[in-house]
């Protein structure tokens, strides 16, 4: 099995926003609520000569999740000095509506402390997707005459994509907090062209950009799920 990784979440940004809310004082742990949802469901293709044009718009874009890492380092409190690594993971197979409000893959659940140095990983595999692609997005090309015609991009190969914490992010747990992870579709699709797109091959019809179809696109959007290593983390 073909397997590639994504760092920091599909598409060159991933911002991952902290909001917190005070526990139950009954319990003893903390719980990391972890969304994704896809933003730019609408935006122009270049052209060859680097020119605007109305282009893409998406509605429909999901993710079948396996697995969720979380690795940090942790501190008793905020005033103790040394620390220890940590990996907690959440295990389930998922599929994420990624343009829906409610995309919640799973939970974390985090034991007293202070979190440092935080990272998430996701991971998708084919093996538990069956018969649904692990990736998928689908919408429509509007081209320079005015025709729309469907496309798809439907990724078949394990994947992962990790997203980590910059700027002095912390999480305490004496608190729990849902964390969201914005996966940017402009910045999937940076690099196709309108000229790439006047030439893609039809399948009834549509643009399917696959690893059987259209490769040499599939390779070029595959190629933007690795150029960034980090993510931004803010807390309200």
């Amino acid at each position: 099995m073909k397997k590639f990784k994504i760092l920091t979440a599909f598409a060159v940004v991933a911002v991952m926003m902290f909001a917190s809310c005070k526990k139950d004082t009954s319990s003893s742990s903390s719980t990391l609520s972890i969304r994704t949802q896809a933003t730019n469901k609408s935006f122009s293709v270049l052209k060859s000569a680097s020119l605007a044009i109305p282009g893409f718009v998406w509605d429909t874009c999901y993710i079948n999740v396996s697995k969720i890492d979380f690795e940090a380092k942790k501190k008793e409190s905020e005033n103790t000095q040394g620390s220890s690594s940590i990996d907690y993971e959440w295990k389930g197979i998922k599929k994420i509506d990624l343009f829906s409000i409610n995309s919640v893959i799973g939970e974390i659940i985090l034991q007293p402390g202070v979190y440092e140095e935080i990272s998430l990983e996701i991971k998708a595999y084919k093996a538990d997707a069956g018969a649904s692609p692990v990736f998928y997005l689908s919408g429509t090309y509007a081209n320079a005459t005015g025709t729309v015609i469907p496309i798809r991009v439907i990724v078949n190969e394990d994947i992962a994509f990790k997203a980590e914490a910059e700027g002095g992010t912390v999480l305490n747990a004496v608190n729990n907090y849902t964390s969201l992870i914005n996966l940017n579709l402009a910045l999937l699709m940076n690099g196709i062209l309108q000229s790439d797109l006047d030439v893609a091959m039809l399948t009834n019809g549509k643009i399917v950009i696959s690893n059987t179809s259209n490769i040499l696109l599939y390779n070029k959007i595959k190629g933007n799920f690795n150029s960034s290593d980090h993510a931004e983390f803010t807390k309200d």
